[in-house]
């Protein structure tokens, strides 16, 4: 990636948000400004390339598209530090680095700097976009030289340069820069008089790591270099103390003075006098017993020495901002294993997910498991990794001799937490479940030892701390029954209801209600993977209730689980009242998703009762408009829709159905808008918005015949978004899922439609064998994927093949879907057109005019089917040796393009 040129603006973002920064970018060159963007996403681990390094240094400003996925890239994260750095040494980093942020809040940008005034929220129009593109324009104009690259020439600490495994952490990272800087912020930001912080965390936790790889990002910040010094094995303050003032004197020895007959604090300030360029130290393993003023002594006297402090549980008197470090996130547990293990299947990831949400995230009981997983891959089952109890025992070792301190209050309120799940505490529940006793004094007493951290009312007690305790069966049965009688809309409560639900200790009554409680939760928030357990746990009960087994049924349709959830209805469906209903309702979902449309007939109600809940019964309407669609019955599929339903399900299906009956501009926008609302961090894999992503994607690939354009920039963003969707199910539910296998189709079908068929064909047929296992060959997945083999083939002008593809899709549609369903008639079409191109025109004749009439009393006149059909219909009357030369077949099948082989 050679630089040439300068730049104006150096663009950065993370390629989930492609599309409008695409939109952005050219808002930007139309006000003349020369732009920066990467054209290929960076991976964790990968080099940054010299091109990009000096695009960056050649840039006047820095605009960062601050999504909140931003924070967690690996890429956007050395650019906006290298460029904050850079900016910072010619004066304020605001004018230099400035943020466009989408999210509602600010909480997510980091540093503190660029919160507040110093972002400009997402543009909804073109017209915002403009007006964001004159105010850079301003800043880049003001700006006048490039960034630069701000570089130490001090050389670094060997311990720098060792190999490190340090994933993510990059808000902490950032915390620690902002506290060693608060003399320059801004008037508005909380200041402090010295350039310390203060990383806190119990054993293991990857303090001494944070500290390391601050000191090795933010190198250039610090011309002076980085000095390390570790207070490790002195926990009391007086041997802490002495072994700070005997590395300072050799420090100073160092620097060629002789102290030898000096005191500790002539020594300190000798060597304060002696540094002529800011310096960052690390002091190591600080011990927590040192008061206020033992840490004075600790702070350089010297305002080019800034300090960052690690300790495990800190001093509330140290007057210094403190970063407390927690748990890896199951994202970031992810990319240590892929760097540890190397390239991982979606079932290793998953089994990494769950390993990381059992220890907490820790990240030494992390690298311990999968190091021993590594050694033995292959001749072990990662879905069984059962090496943490080995790998966590020095550290939950250490950990129960801090709770054995402690009072019995603070050990029960542990007990409490221990029983309950990985979210946070609610203080009121735990008040309920240790009424009269002293539970305030109890969490102060814990905090202090770092044994549990604030979040606002509720509290976080990490997953190892949990794992010292023992359970208690008459707390753990008090917890159950305090959780409910909680609210439904107490946060965590349902969390809690689901881990409660797995003591045994626990009533059977009061477990089936938490079991339940749980489900419902899980399902609610788009969490397919925790439904799923819970479903998995509900069926396995004995005695469990049909109302709750149908509900777990349910949930096993959402995670594409057809065939289970359809056998366990089936001895459910003439159940009375309601539950007989939702059984049969279930079971038709589940056998349609199958294909096996024969045997979901008769299952589907007649009609939806009247004394339903309103929630239900929208939901049943959405799911009968559904099977509608599937059988070709689109009028009456629309009739069961409302256009101003707020359900997202609902609007989605529509959506659906607008692509089928012409209306392609009012299914993107509802697409559109169902993404948008689904997305955050907390539902970037909500099924919902995966679902939408799929709709919208093939809203975009059909190509209205009033358009015949393709946006191959804005197709890039498409088929990223649609690829990332794939491997966001492949993680949730296993490669081959049927919910993942239907989205690896459609995304090969990209390929066809931007005319890459040699791609689509490699793609198409690594895909058809999973298909053909999983959905047989009677099912419509399998149909769409043959016949866009078929398109393929067609646009390589390979029309004999393209005939013998068609030709058995046509009949075995015929079989399942029926012969006036749209796409049957479709692939009725188009093999008409491939035997009229292979010599066979009195074949193809009634094939195209059955099919030409059949859509058009199926669809009516509007929809491009009808439009495409009507044309088709036409060609048959132009002589044979025309047909090579209408431009209309690359418009039908798609151009083909250049492409590498």
């Amino acid at each position: 990636m050679p630089v040439t040129q300068p730049y104006d603006v150096f663009l950065s973002f993370t390629w989930s948000d492609i599309t409008e920064v695409l939109r952005l970018e050219r808002a930007l060159k139309a006000a003349g400004l020369r732009v920066f963007r990467d054209s290929e996403e960076i991976r964790p681990f990968d080099g940054i390339t010299e091109g990009l390094d000096a695009a960056l240094a050649t840039s006047k400003v820095l605009l960062a598209f601050y999504s909140r996925r931003f924070p967690t890239r690996y890429a956007c994260q050395w650019e906006l530090t290298s460029a904050f750095i850079a900016a910072q040494a010619l004066g304020d980093p605001r004018l230099r680095v400035l943020v466009v942020n989408p999210e509602h809040d600010g909480d997510h940008i980091a540093p503190v700097e660029l919160q507040d005034a110093a972002y400009v929220s997402a543009p909804h129009d073109d017209r915002e976009r403009t007006r964001i593109a004159e105010r850079v324009a301003e800043v880049v104009h003001a700006a006048g030289t490039p960034l630069g690259a701000a570089r130490s020439t001090a050389p670094l600490l060997p311990r720098l340069l060792r190999p490190r495994r340090f994933v993510g952490r990059y808000r902490q990272l950032w915390a620690i820069h902002t506290a060693l800087h608060t003399r320059e912020l801004p008037p508005a930001m909380p200041r402090t008089s010295t350039a310390l912080a203060v990383v806190r965390g119990f054993a293991g936790l990857g303090k001494t790591s944070l500290a390391e790889q601050y000191a090795f990002l933010f190198r250039d910040a610090f011309p002076g270099g980085v000095r390390w010094l570790s207070l490790f094995g002195h926990d009391d303050p007086a041997g802490a103390l002495g072994q700070f003032d005997a590395q300072v004197r050799g420090i100073a020895t160092e620097l060629g003075a002789d102290v030898t007959d000096l005191p500790p604090d002539q020594v300190r300030a000798l060597v304060a006098r002696r540094v002529v360029a800011e310096q960052l130290w690390i002091l190591d393993d600080v011990p927590s017993g040192l008061s206020r003023e033992e840490l004075d002594d600790l702070v350089m006297p010297t305002s080019l020495i800034r300090t960052v402090v690690t300790t495990r549980t800190g001093n509330p008197a140290w007057p210094a901002p403190t970063v407390d470090l927690g748990g890896l996130s199951e994202d970031e547990g992810s990319v240590l294993y892929t760097e540890i293990v190397g390239s991982a299947d979606p079932g290793e990831l998953a089994a990494v997910r769950r390993l990381v949400e059992r220890c907490g995230g820790h990240p030494t009981v992390l690298v311990s498991v999968l190091n021993s997983f590594r050694a033995r891959r292959g001749a072990a089952d990662v879905t069984e990794i059962d090496l943490l109890a080995r790998a966590k025992h020095d550290v939950v070792d250490v950990l129960r001799d801090e709770v054995g301190r402690c009072t019995e209050t603070a050990q029960r309120v542990l007990r409490v937490a221990a029983a309950l799940s990985a979210a946070p505490v609610s203080s009121a529940l735990v008040q309920r479940v240790l009424d009269g006793e002293n539970v305030a004094a109890a969490v102060e007493q814990l905090t202090d030892r770092g044994l549990l951290t604030h979040l606002g009312t509720d509290w976080d007690v990490h997953a190892l701390v949990r794992e010292t305790v023992r359970l208690d069966d008459d707390l753990t049965r008090r917890a159950a029954s305090a959780v409910l009688g909680l609210s439904p809309e107490t946060r965590y409560v349902h969390q809690h209801a689901a881990a409660l639900a797995e003591h045994r200790c626990v009533p059977p009554g009061d477990r089936s209600r938490l079991l339940r409680a749980g489900l419902d939760w899980f399902r609610q928030q788009g969490d397919v993977v925790a439904a799923r357990a819970a479903a998995d746990r509900i069926l396995t009960r004995a005695g469990t209730l049909a109302a709750d087994r149908i509900a777990a049924a349910a949930v096993l349709v959402e995670a594409g689980d057809f065939a289970r959830a359809a056998e366990v209805c089936e001895s459910l469906v003439n159940a009375a009242g309601h539950d007989g209903f939702r059984a049969r309702l279930t079971a038709a979902r589940a056998l349609d998703q199958l294909g096996q449309y024969a045997k979901a007939g008769p299952l589907w109600p007649a009609e939806i009762p009247d004394d339903l809940p309103a929630k239900e019964s929208g939901e049943a309407r959405v799911f009968l408009a559904v099977a509608m669609r599937l059988r070709g019955r689109f009028r009456e599929a629309l009739e069961l829709l409302e256009p101003a339903d707020s359900d997202a399900r609902a609007r989605l299906e529509l959506a659906r159905l607008r692509i089928i009956t012409g209306d392609i501009k009012q299914a993107r926008v509802i697409a559109e808008a169902i993404i948008r609302e689904h997305d955050t961090p907390d539902h970037e894999r909500h099924p919902l918005r995966l679902e939408a992503i799929g709709v919208h994607a093939e809203a975009e690939m059909t190509l209205e015949l009033t358009e015949l354009k393709v946006h191959d920039e804005d197709w890039d963003a498409l088929e990223s978004h649609l690829r990332a969707a794939r491997e966001s199910l492949a993680g949730l539910l296993g490669a081959d899922s049927p919910l993942t296998l239907a989205a690896g189709v459609r995304c090969a079908r990209t390929s066809v439609t931007r005319g890459r068929p040699k791609r689509a064909l490699r793609e198409f047929a690594a895909l058809e064998p999973a298909v053909r296992k999983v959905f047989r060959e009677h099912h419509p997945l399998y149909h769409w994927l043959r016949y866009s083999t078929g398109q393929a083939h067609a646009q390589l002008k390979q029309y004999a093949e393209v005939v013998e593809i068609l030709r058995p899709l046509l009949e075995k549609q015929r079989e399942s879907i029926g012969p006036h369903h749209p796409d049957t008639m479709m692939t009725q079409l188009d093999l008409g057109i491939a035997l009229v191109l292979t010599g066979h025109k009195a074949e193809a004749v009634p094939l195209v005019v059955e099919a030409e009439q059949g859509i058009s009393e199926s669809l009516g006149l509007r929809s491009d089917l009808r439009t495409r059909a009507w044309v088709t219909r036409a060609l048959m009357n132009l002589p044979q040796f025309l047909w090579q030369a209408f431009p209309y077949l690359d418009d039908l099948f798609g151009k083909k393009k250049p492409e590498q082989d």
